[in-house]
């Protein structure tokens, strides 16, 4: 899984280039331009139990000193790891700044590997230093994944996917074209036995020349958010993802459509998508594509004037990428 990272930080493009760059390196991401942003997102994060694994607290902000509210983060979080950042650490305080350093301080200009490179110092200290903690029984909830493959030869095609087909926690598996041979859409008890399944039963299968495990969670979303949505008749994570409705693929065609949404206009975006008539579902996924789509039509000219009219307009969509669902047997 994905470990994520809360960055605080005023200036737009260190976020999002910061966010990039730990997103190909395996971290997830959620950017915030302010402390109050960051205080809400943290708060939303605990009431959904998602797991933040470090913050990073850029220490000039515009509405809150970064050191102030490092220590508020401290005293309501005190378990948080948490450094701070900053361009100015010459025009600070002597006490100040040794303190901050004790904590963990990365002065800019720095690169996504050096940022790394101090948060695993700062988690490698915090896990020496705490104290073994009994372990609470979690009830596991069920949870879902999507994998994408491409096969080594177009042989391959046909015996691989009906392999898959009739697998246990396979609930869905999808031809398409655009570069992606096939989606399966993969469900089981807990996050942990959708990625042992995975693991055991179809990373290392002999047709396999590529394949990527997109874990598929709840985005965090204000409250507000979710009760428009679920006014509207759509449940959100608790249906499992992409099984709200049922595809019918007798009356119409489908694609798969994944997404690239830059983090602070998800908010928008999602609930948007949420309630698009032709999306069947749309799911948040770890990873640089964070949304994919379920889109269907009468025929596959339909699904692009969805995509064209209502998709690639949105504000904060970067990247989109569309793989047809296609008949194997036509094939």
């Amino acid at each position: 899984m994905l470990k994520r990272i809360l960055l605080i930080d005023d200036d737009l493009s260190i976020r999002r280039s910061l966010s990039l760059s730990l997103n190909q390196l395996g971290y997830d991401v959620e950017p915030c331009d302010s402390g109050i942003t960051a205080l809400n997102k943290l708060d939303l994060y605990e009431k959904n139990s998602i797991k933040i694994d470090s913050i990073v607290v850029d220490i000039n902000l515009p509405d809150i000193n970064g050191v102030k509210l490092g220590k508020i983060i401290k005293s309501k979080y005190p378990n948080k790891n948490m450094m701070y950042i900053t361009g100015y650490a010459d025009n600070m305080e002597f006490p100040d700044i040794e303190d901050i350093k004790e904590i963990g301080l990365l002065e800019k200009p720095f690169t996504a590997d050096d940022l790394i490179s101090e948060i695993n110092k700062l988690i490698n200290k915090h896990a020496a230093e705490a104290k073994p903690e009994i372990e609470e029984k979690k009830e596991l909830k069920p949870a879902s994944a999507y994998i994408i493959i491409k096969v080594k030869n177009s042989d391959d095609l046909f015996p691989l996917y009906r392999r898959l087909y009739f697998m246990d926690n396979v609930v869905y598996c999808d031809a398409t074209r655009g570069g992606i041979d096939i989606f399966l859409l993969l469900q089981s008890d807990s996050n942990e036995k959708c990625f042992e399944f995975y693991e055991k039963e179809i990373k290392n299968l002999n047709e396999m020349q590529e394949t990527k495990y997109l874990s598929i969670s709840e985005p965090v979303l204000n409250d507000n958010i979710r009760e428009i949505i679920q006014t509207a008749g759509i449940t959100l994570f608790e249906d499992m993802p992409g099984m709200s409705k049922v595809r019918d693929g007798k009356k119409s065609v489908y694609s798969y459509v994944m997404l690239d949404v830059e983090r602070e206009k998800l908010d928008k975006i999602y609930p948007i998508l949420r309630l698009t008539e032709n999306i069947l579902y749309c799911d948040f996924i770890e990873g640089n594509y964070n949304l994919i789509l379920m889109v269907y039509g009468t025929q596959f000219d339909e699904i692009t004037k969805i995509i064209q009219n209502k998709i690639i307009r949105l504000e904060g969509i970067n990247k989109i990428k569309v793989y047809p669902v296609v008949n194997i047997f036509e094939m």
